[in-house]
């Protein structure tokens, strides 16, 4: 499955250079109804609810990914308004689970079945459906500098990397970063000419 992480320019090249992604946890999310996808009225149910989240968010956490690279909007809002890069990586597909949007908040059951407990981390309002998302979940261990991340290898595989429509990241800087990694494929984006959209620019990343 091909996934697509958006940063700015400076924590793409950190993380070419450094060979690994950093992990979200449930409170660096940008939605405050991360994990809150049920109609939360009955108090003694949303405490509940809540004191779940709060067990699960300390063990857990998540990379978040869009299926693809195209929508102008994604750029502007996670890749410092096209300024960035947006790295593609293979993922299997058993670890990659796409969000579910909707429009209504589930009703809360007594208690949470497996479907439920599927539903309660990937379910998201459907106002955030432009984002396409993609999520691969992971356990939190290896703390960093007090943040969690995922090393490059054969489950998180760097296979592209594409330079936003207003990046201004040489070519060769790109490369020197990602040594030694290899068959990595440099994209320069660009807007579309007939659609709103981003594409490639076939006259490659240069500099």
């Amino acid at each position: 499955m091909r996934v697509y992480k958006f940063l700015d320019a400076k924590f793409g090249m950190k993380s070419l250079a450094e060979r690994r992604l950093k992990i979200s946890t449930v409170e660096d999310l940008n939605d405050p109804f991360e994990l809150l996808p049920f109609g939360m009225a009955d108090k003694t149910k949303r405490m509940a609810l809540n004191n779940a989240r709060t067990t699960w968010a300390a063990t857990h956490g998540m990379l978040c990914f869009s299926s693809d690279w195209s929508d102008p909007v994604i750029w502007a809002h996670y890749s410092d308004k096209h300024r960035g890069v947006c790295l593609g990586f293979e993922i299997p597909d058993v670890y990659g689970t796409k969000v579910n949007y909707i429009d209504d908040r589930l009703p809360l059951p007594d208690r949470l079945q497996p479907d439920d407990a599927t539903a309660w981390v990937i379910t998201k309002f459907a106002n955030w459906s432009y984002e396409k998302e993609i999520r691969l979940f992971t356990t939190l261990k290896d703390q960093s500098d007090g943040l969690y991340f995922k090393e490059f290898g054969e489950d998180l595989s760097l296979t592209e990397v594409v330079a936003g429509a207003r990046c201004k990241l040489a070519r060769n800087d790109i490369l020197e970063a990602s040594r030694p990694l290899e068959n990595i494929r440099l994209i320069k984006a660009r807007p579309g000419f007939q659609r709103f959209e981003i594409v490639e620019d076939q006259r490659g990343l240069n500099g």
